[in-house]
């Protein structure tokens, strides 16, 4: 027996004890999922596993054990209504988002909320106070805490962690195969490359049948790299994208790497960045799974059957790779591809002339081995036009030369020369512009920097194709050193990685381009290291925001930086500061950063100002806590980013109140008082910043805050007459606003 069939014995053993449970589907509304257990969410995992309800609510929802009622809560964020189920067995069932509970449970919850005088409530019973037996209803389905109806499941073992419930008894139909999008590469060292760059490299894969797919090229590699994956798993008849169940990664046939989503703890959800690729998700790419260990000091516990880290860093050779995807049901999809682990082939331009009938090259070469040279005319976005004419070509001891003859093309002024060296199987690309534009004056390159694992690089972005390939340097008090660049197409180069222990003392980056005249592109740089272990603050160069990183705020070194420009609000007049953008956007944080932000001198009403993050193209209220001295707000933020202090003079926005103002109503037709509250700026905080009376007598109102929705269920009808709704809503800068509504029942 192979051992690749050997882990899937594992794999069911392991997961026999749940197995033997006996559990019963926790609701009738359908044994469909719209998300499955260990989900990317932003900050955690997902925790359980949520089951369509016919995007309505008010299903029944099942007792799946005998046990008893051990917590009941409601809140308007997060799970909503909720309740948790301790089972006989000790395991702990969890559903979430619940329209209602039974009456029983719903006067606990009544009287708490009176007595607390807030909707917000979290009860705990006692041992077998509220016995349950398997198949009572507990409560009905609902949208609770979040935008769209549906039932949050969970299963919890003795320990409190959440364990996969597709690991028990219960089941869901599935026959499809996942599918294998795309492949990343990831260079993890200071001299690792992918097909000879520094940056991350992403192969989309080929279906080739008989549940295989391949990516058709051999990949070179050199250094130390990781391999992640973007794949997902469908339900036949459904729309939705499942993640995997589990991953295996066999290296020459032997299991090199394995994860598999069967439980993790609270306390470290937060991992879900080290086991997805949190800047392919920044920058759109996709979620990807890493098979390899991103912080060696984290490691979640679905890499419990690993017999490795993941990292790779091979001798010189050939090696196959296959990766098996498969899902809860064991249907299986493989990967297959080959890396080349070889020396890096870094061919350099030495000299380019423009001749009488054509340009004149020399490159200079480490290896010694034969190469071949291609000349391609393209478009200034790499496509190919027509193939250039090379009329000699030839190599000594140190350089490969060549001369091409072609001196005219009526498609494009793009040359691109590739050298193509035989004994290492890599290819390098040279981009050249025949006609370059002399000034750029009114078009300058942007520059960008890339913060991979481990590393640091410099990017040049160009409107139009340079001359030649540009030169990097970097400045510090000390050096003036260049640093190599590599062309990710005609108009972008990227840098070798930036050595670590230059960041604290570079005070500038520089690119240099074209020749007459030469152009010069400088980006002053005011970096700093973040390294685990050890509390570090940057300080912008006004002085005004200082971002303190605490001892466990990196998974790993990171360099930061903070800008300032003024940028996009809402409107001039809220603005109070300057927006400060804290630099890298795309690097996970593993704990909060602690910001301190200055106040504008002489501004009234400053307890109206907040610090606010700019994402998703909207300012989202962070803090408006003062420091002790009054001179600055203070803030604790679990991502990089902009922000600036805005000033919220806007209350906020009742609308859509039911019964409405003005109407006649039978009594039996209303059931629920309702009404949307908004705030646009600052935000309502929570529940207690809500009041709601009908007939000057005081409720407690359910507060849906994704859905910023205000309802509350009467008890009874209300009499015949006239009847008053007052809501008052405050929100988190103070501003106060009040609506009310009359109507009759008849």
């Amino acid at each position: 027996m192979s051992k690749r069939h050997n882990i899937f014995i594992i794999i069911l053993f392991s997961t026999a004890s749940l197995f033997a449970q006996k559990y019963i589907w926790p609701t009738n509304s359908s044994k469909y999922l719209s998300s499955t257990f260990g989900e990317y969410r932003s900050g955690h995992f997902h925790s359980g596993i949520d089951i369509k309800t016919n995007y309505q609510t008010g299903y029944p929802v099942f007792s799946v054990s005998n046990g008893y009622v051990w917590r009941v809560r409601t809140s308007p964020f997060g799970y909503g209504k909720a309740i948790y189920i301790k089972m006989d067995d000790g395991n702990l069932a969890v559903y979430g988002h619940l329209d209602e509970f039974i009456l029983p449970i719903n006067a606990y919850v009544k009287a708490e909320q009176l007595i607390n005088k807030r909707y917000t409530t979290d009860i705990y019973f006692r041992e077998n106070e509220f016995r349950v037996l398997k198949g009572d209803t507990l409560a009905f389905s609902g949208d609770t805490g979040t935008k769209h109806p549906h039932l949050h499941f969970e299963i919890r073992d003795k320990a409190n962690c959440p364990v996969n419930p597709l690991n028990t008894n219960l089941n869901i139909k599935d026959y499809t195969i996942p599918t294998i999008k795309d492949l990343a590469v990831v260079p993890i060292d200071a001299v690792a490359r992918v097909n000879g760059l520094p940056s991350i490299q992403i192969f989309n894969t080929k279906y080739v049948g008989k549940k295989a797919f391949t990516v058709s090229d051999t990949i070179n590699v050199h250094g130390k790299i990781g391999i992640e994956i973007r794949a997902h798993d469908t339900v036949r008849g459904l729309p939705n994208k499942y993640p995997p169940y589990g991953i295996k990664m066999f290296i020459n046939d032997s299991l090199f790497f394995h994860v598999q989503y069967d439980t993790f703890g609270f306390h470290e959800t937060h991992l879900v960045y080290v086991d997805r690729d949190y800047q392919l998700i920044k920058n759109d790419l996709g979620h990807f799974n890493r098979l390899w260990v991103f912080d060696s000091l984290s490691i979640p516990r679905f890499y419990s059957k690993s017999p490795s880290d993941g990292i790779l860093g091979f001798p010189e050779g050939l090696y196959s790779v296959h990766i098996d995807v498969y899902d809860r049901n064991f249907n299986t999809s493989t990967l297959s591809f080959t890396l080349n682990a070889t020396q890096l082939f870094s061919p350099r331009l030495h000299q380019f002339k423009r001749t009488s009938s054509g340009y004149s090259f020399t490159f200079k070469a480490d290896t010694t081995d034969e190469i071949t040279v291609t000349a391609d005319w393209v478009h200034k976005e790499g496509m190919f036009r027509k193939s250039a004419k090379i009329d000699s070509v030839w190599q000594d001891s140190s350089a490969t030369h060549l001369h091409v003859s072609d001196l005219n093309t009526s498609l494009e002024n793009v040359l691109r020369i590739t050298l193509y060296s035989k004994k290492l199987m890599q290819r390098q690309k040279f981009f050249f512009n025949t006609a370059p534009i002399t000034s750029f004056e009114e078009k300058l390159p942007s520059i960008s920097f890339v913060h991979n694992p481990n590393t640091f690089l410099y990017k040049i972005t160009f409107p139009e194709v340079p001359e030649t390939p540009p030169r990097f340097y970097l400045q510090t008090p000390a050096v003036f050193t260049e640093i190599n660049a590599s062309s990710l197409s005609p108009l972008s180069y990227i840098s070798d990685p930036v050595p670590i222990n230059l960041i604290d003392s570079m005070f500038s980056f520089e690119g240099r381009y074209n020749s007459n005249p030469e152009n010069v592109v400088r980006y002053p740089a005011d970096f700093k290291l973040i390294v685990p272990g050890v509390s570090r603050s940057i300080i912008s160069a006004d002085s005004t925001l200082v971002v303190t990183f605490n001892e466990r705020s990196v998974y790993d070194t990171l360099v930061t930086w903070i800008t300032k420009e003024y940028g996009p609000v809402f409107d001039a007049d809220y603005l109070k500061s300057g927006v400060y953008t804290i630099l890298p956007l795309v690097q996970p944080l593993k704990s909060d950063v602690l910001l301190s932000f200055k106040l504008p001198v002489g501004e009234d009403d400053i307890e109206k100002i907040g610090l606010y993050q700019y994402d998703d193209d909207e300012w989202d209220f962070v803090s408006n806590r003062l420091s002790p001295d009054r001179n600055a707000l203070l803030a604790e933020m679990d991502e990089t980013g902009a922000v600036a202090l805005l000033k919220d003079i806007v209350p906020p926005v009742i609308s859509g109140i039911f019964p409405g103002n003005g109407g006649k109503f039978r009594a039996i037709d209303v059931k629920y008082i309702s009404a949307i509250v908004k705030d646009e700026m600052s935000g309502i905080k929570n529940d207690t910043s809500i009041t709601f009376t009908i007939d000057d007598r005081q409720y407690f109102a359910e507060y849906n805050a994704p859905k910023d929705k205000i309802r509350y269920k009467l008890a009874k009808s209300l009499k015949e007459g006239e009847h008053t709704i007052i809501i008052t809503v405050t929100d988190q800068a103070n501003n106060t606003m009040s609506k009310s509504s009359m109507f009759t029942i008849y």
